[in-house]
């Protein structure tokens, strides 16, 4: 199938932000940092290197390799084929010589090389997420090619990663993407240096997030703010705009304009709203958000809940993040934010 008339169902992460929890941090991590030893395991090679195996078994290989996660990988990633077709083979065959995922996979080689520097972050992140949480579990880390399928996708034991998301804004593979499915703002992200950030991202949001449906609003913000003030921690080194997936101007804006868009949260009462239209005004992707100006950006939820969790954790530098993320009274995080 043809990149250029490709149609996919989006379920990436992308979305991240600004440092801050530093009395946290330094509490968090006193002492040695916990050496989780993660490495980056390369699915996407693999099958691509594996394929043409004329003895049939490549596919049992990479499943006695990769487990239930390339069950995973072919049947809802690729949906080649079910794992026990006999025909899933030739199904993988296909894929791999496409000449259009072929230079996708070859572009991703070129521009991610073995991907030290993003092995590097994953090492930080969960040896701090250990830190925090010791009882944590710290995934396998496996890329693969999705042909743009998943951006990221979390399992139980393992956190996936389509390379391809990665290969850089510029690059053709990703201008021939239809900008109906995959419009400028998105294509905008797909760089290296987004990688690490929006994929442990992905991670905390499916192990460290709780169901806020028919929740209100403040709930939201505080929940995904919480995500948001633990992953400022786990990679500390990255710039804000990475984390929060925002454009250097949009950033500012959003630190220029605090205070009138809490004033235009609260004056239209919204804090407790269970609208889910109004809910996902601020919570949904976009290229800004709706009723703001066009400066603003998407998401935009994202950075007030980081704002009213960074609030409470400099008013209460002791709580630690295990505690933090068993609160479950969002008034008590609310009365600690006064924006300026």
């Amino acid at each position: 199938m043809s990149i250029r008339h490709f149609i996919v169902s989006l379920s990436a992460a992308a979305a991240f932000f600004l440092s801050g929890c530093g009395d946290q941090a330094k509490r968090e991590t006193h002492g040695t940092l916990p050496d989780v030893g993660l490495k980056i395991e390369r699915l996407d090679l693999d099958l691509f290197r594996s394929v043409d195996d004329t003895s049939g078994n490549f596919n049992l290989r990479l499943y006695a390799k990769y487990g239930e996660f390339y069950r995973l990988y072919v049947e809802r990633v690729l949906q080649a084929a079910p794992f026990d077709d006999p025909r899933l083979p030739l199904a993988l065959g296909r894929f791999v010589h496409d000449p259009d995922w072929a230079h996708v996979q070859q572009t991703a080689d070129s521009v991610l090389g073995e991907m030290a520097a993003q092995e590097a972050d994953f090492n930080t992140a969960f040896s701090r997420l250990k830190a925090a949480f010791p009882d944590s579990l710290t995934p396998r880390v496996i890329a693969f090619n999705s042909g743009f399928n998943y951006g990221v996708l979390p399992t139980d034991s393992v956190l996936g990663f389509g390379v391809e998301w990665f290969v850089g804004k510029d690059s053709p593979v990703v201008q021939y993407l239809s900008p109906d499915v995959f419009p400028q703002y998105r294509k905008d992200r797909m760089r290296p240096e987004m990688l690490a950030p929006s994929v442990v991202k992905g991670w905390l949001q499916v192990h460290y997030t709780r169901d806020v449906r028919g929740e209100d609003l403040l709930t939201n913000f505080i929940v995904i703010g919480k995500v948001m003030a633990l992953l400022d921690y786990l990679l500390p080194q990255t710039d804000a705009t990475l984390k929060f997936a925002f454009s250097p101007q949009q950033l500012k804006w959003c630190e220029d304009h605090e205070f009138n868009i809490w004033k235009e949260v609260v004056a239209k009462e919204l804090v407790y709203t269970k609208d889910p239209k109004e809910i996902d005004r601020f919570m949904n992707d976009g290229p800004f958000t709706p009723g703001l100006p066009r400066e603003s950006p998407g998401h935009l939820g994202e950075w007030i809940g980081y704002r009213l969790v960074q609030s409470y954790m400099k008013a209460n530098p002791d709580v630690s993040f295990a505690q933090l993320f068993a609160m479950r009274d969002p008034q008590a995080i609310l009365k600690t934010y006064k924006p300026r």
